[in-house]
């Protein structure tokens, strides 16, 4: 037997959902038809192309290849199914967009208003990850556009775009008043509980190298999921911490937090637009990177 598009087209959506049913509610059939489907498909190929469990299915190593190929082409012949419904006079087009705390409260939420305002027709989706996560998704083809911030790694296939800098300074609460009379040596506070994010996230992983930088061993006393999550902590006296400097600026002009300058220069970053070269943009997704990357927009 050849395997037909259909085919394709189906292991695309279960390969993007991770789920059966979910790929099934996808392409309006049933969960046994797309299971069929997919037997067939491994039948025909002489592999096995997915790893079942009760959270859904995962790409085996024959699986995450085939999908490579598979995944560009079917996001083209969608996309010109909607140019064409486009060029008919119907606006259907859907945008997913990933993107950290960070570049989502300082950057995004204004260019998608000005977007919206010139683009009504088409609905965004919009998740919310940490910077490695949402790389992945963009890999996966599971997303349009990342934004996110730095460090990262940009492989040969990614093109990422600066569009913004950020500073991050260190803050404490009331409990810790004293230290911001002055300026301080980052070894003077290592006594003092550290609040930081998660191990997992690239925050934690730059301020683990600006430390190293300093000569000292970054030991946090509680690491949090989420950026907005640090500056309640710190507000409550648990600890000092590292926040982008216009997040923190509300709770500092309050009163409720203070800064602890340094002497050491803690390293900028940047807030990136990144996109995958190997996956093709719909016309409104190219419309809505220009405006991020603030290019002219196309007319």
């Amino acid at each position: 037997m050849t395997a037909n598009y259909e085919y394709y087209k189906i292991f695309y959506y279960v390969a993007k959902y991770q789920n059966f049913t979910r790929a099934a509610n996808a392409l309006l059939t049933s969960q046994p038809s797309i299971t069929c489907y997919m037997h067939n498909l491994e039948n025909a190929l002489g592999c096995k192309l997915f790893i079942r469990s009760r959270k859904g299915v995962t790409l085996t190593t024959e699986g995450e290849l085939l999908y490579s190929y598979v995944a560009p082409a079917c996001k083209k012949l969608i996309q010109g199914e909607e140019a064409l419904r486009e060029s008919l006079g119907e606006q259907h087009e859907c945008i997913n967009v990933g993107a950290t705390q960070m570049a989502m409260h300082t950057y995004l939420l204004t260019v998608l208003n000005r977007f919206q305002e010139r683009f009504p027709q088409v609905k965004l989706n919009i998740f919310n990850y940490n910077t490695p996560q949402t790389l992945n998704e963009l890999k996966a083809g599971k997303i349009d556009l990342a934004i996110i911030t730095t460090p990262f790694d940009c492989n040969l296939t990614l093109k990422a775009v600066k569009v913004k800098p950020f500073n991050s300074i260190l803050v404490g609460g009331s409990r810790y008043a004293e230290y911001g009379t002055g300026t301080m040596y980052l070894s003077e506070l290592a006594k003092l509980p550290l609040i930081t994010m998660s191990s997992t996230t690239t925050t934690f992983a730059f301020f683990q190298e600006f430390y190293h930088s300093c000569g000292l061993t970054m030991q946090p006393a509680i690491e949090v999921a989420a950026i907005d999550m640090v500056l309640p902590v710190i507000a409550k006296n648990l600890g000092i911490g590292f926040v982008p400097e216009e997040l923190a600026q509300p709770a500092l002009e309050e009163g409720e937090i203070v800064e602890i300058k340094l002497y050491e220069r803690i390293p900028e970053r940047y807030i990136c637009i990144v996109s995958d070269n190997r996956s093709p943009l719909s016309s409104a997704a190219k419309q809505l990177q220009y405006m991020l990357e603030g290019k002219v927009q196309q007319q």
